[in-house]
């Protein structure tokens, strides 16, 4: 039996529906922007070739001015923490004048566009000014940066887009996240590379997001090992041959440069060869499974053995050595006195002196004793 419903009730069911629906994608749309960063790095597509008009095409198509906005609720949340003056020139604010270079404005601590999340964890008030001056720039550029800032940019940087660090999965979480902190250092710049497949390597540092010292490091390293192809008010691209690619790829990621893969080899030999991958997720980096892909693990050079350790090892050594041949001799002594009175029962001139079977272990532990008494003296 169906019951009819009386228009002004319908209507109000209706208007409850419609408020609901908005309040769940209101929710919905606030946890997708918590949980994922606002430009994500897609996955660096295969390289037989490369050539300079390709190469600088594909910089032009990702190297784009572009403006992060947070949602209404993180900026009102950022807003209301905001102090009466700025942190970085310490400043006071101007409110009544809301588009004076004094009024409070949002920014973050790690730009988007070098691996940031657009989250509220992500931003901080500043004054215009300092915003307009800073732009992209590290917060470590900052002179007298405050502490507080300081540490909220080492959180953001380790839940920020990173690349793998040479080091094996049974490192553990701590040690990763230790090694991660070191290359955090540095001031964070953006540069753009391509791996083909012929053996050639190509760089591009750009004048847009990063620092002048960041971007000076990376075009320091790329002349050096390589040479330039093209040098423009915008951007500089650099020729490098494959082996000189993956030690300067990886000398800028241990700069704490944010490399964006253009192009890479389509067979991945090593580990060496994976510096376009990326996550946000430490974890995944830990695990050698950035992005689903499995990476195999890195060669790791033998650290230098300190002169302490050398003498130390030795030492142990030689009390090792002295040991063994102390053993070896008591064992030897023992054998010696068996194989004597083996032999001193068959002088007896009896028909049985021995009994046969026991005559062969005593001569098997004399010979083994024999050779491991030669093997500690060393003969």
């Amino acid at each position: 039996m169906f019951f009819a419903t009386s228009a002004p009730h319908a209507l109000h069911s209706s208007n409850h529906r419609v408020v609901a629906r908005a309040a769940l994608a209101n929710l919905a749309s606030r946890a997708t922007l918590n949980a994922v960063p606002l430009f994500l790095q897609p996955m660096t597509p295969v390289c037989p070739t490369a050539t300079l008009a390709d190469f600088q095409q594909a910089i032009d198509s990702l190297d784009v001015p572009h403006s992060a906005t947070l949602p209404l609720y993180a900026r009102r949340r950022v807003l209301e923490a905001a102090g009466d003056r700025c942190p970085l020139c310490r400043q006071p604010y101007i409110r009544d004048v809301p588009r004076s270079f004094s009024a409070p404005v949002i920014a973050t601590c790690v730009h988007p566009f070098l691996g940031g999340p657009l989250t509220a964890e992500n931003a901080f008030a500043c004054c215009r000014r300092c915003q307009q001056s800073r732009a992209s720039s590290d917060l470590l550029t900052v002179a007298e940066l405050p502490e507080c800032l300081r540490e909220q940019r080492a959180r953001i940087l380790l839940l920020s887009h990173n690349h793998l660090v040479p080091l094996p999965s049974s490192v553990s979480l701590p040690a990763y996240r230790e090694a991660l902190r070191a290359r955090h250092a540095m001031p964070r710049s953006r540069v753009y590379a391509a791996q083909a497949d012929d053996g050639i390597g190509m760089l591009g540092v750009s004048s847009r997001y990063g620092d002048k010292q960041s971007k000076g490091l990376a075009n320091l390293l790329a002349r050096l090992a390589g040479k330039p192809l093209a040098r423009e008010k915008r951007r500089a691209v650099y020729l490098l041959t494959d082996d000189d690619f993956r030690r300067v790829v990886w000398q800028l990621i241990d700069a704490n440069a944010w490399v964006v893969g253009v192009g890479r080899r389509t067979e991945l030999r090593d580990f060496l060869d994976h510096w376009w991958l990326t996550s946000a997720s430490v974890s995944e980096l830990r695990r050698g499974t950035p992005g689903g892909v499995s990476v195999p693990s890195p060669v790791l050079e033998a650290r230098p053995v300190k002169p302490s350790t050398e003498r130390m090892r030795r030492l142990a050594a030689r009390r090792r050595a002295a040991q063994e041949r102390a053993e070896a001799e008591r064992e030897y002594e023992e054998a010696n006195a068996a194989m004597e009175a083996v032999l001193s029962a068959r002088r007896r001139q009896k028909a049985f002196p021995t009994d046969p079977e026991l005559e062969v272990e005593v001569l098997a532990r004399y010979g083994r004793a024999s050779r491991r008494l030669n093997a500690a003296l060393g003969y």
